[in-house]
């Protein structure tokens, strides 16, 4: 059985599958991977560590499908903050929430649905 890994074992495989492989589509094919290694994480783990590291580039696929979210970013987890304007009245109005981590903006995107993890400066 897999054991929970430590942060920096977790980044040094991931460094490790993200080198021989050079982009892997899809958070099941690197959480099957990290199992592989005996690995044990969960998704929202995994995304929290990779948007710590800057040498990873993480693109995410949207659905068309809105959904309301407030409190925390379904991308990396963090802190959403609102984004307000005007109504015609002169009151203001939350518009949408962002976030500052990942960029994630409620109004533009949807619900996440594929995520993709690539190596920067990684030659194929």
């Amino acid at each position: 059985m897999p054991k929970r890994a430590n942060q920096s074992e977790v980044i040094l495989y991931l460094y490790e599958i993200l080198k021989n492989e050079g982009e892997i589509k899809g958070e099941i094919n690197l959480l099957r991977k990290l199992k592989e290694k005996g690995i044990r994480i969960t998704p929202f783990r995994l995304r929290k560590i990779i948007y710590d590291i800057p040498q990873i580039e993480v693109s995410v696929q949207f659905s068309k499908k809105w959904k309301i979210i407030k409190k925390k970013c379904p991308v990396c987890g963090s802190k959403l903050f609102p984004y307000k304007g005007m109504t015609l009245e002169g009151k203001k109005r939350v518009l949408g929430y962002r976030c500052r981590k990942c960029k994630f903006d409620s109004l533009r995107d949807g619900k996440p649905l594929i995520y993709s993890f690539k190596l920067m400066n990684h030659d194929i």
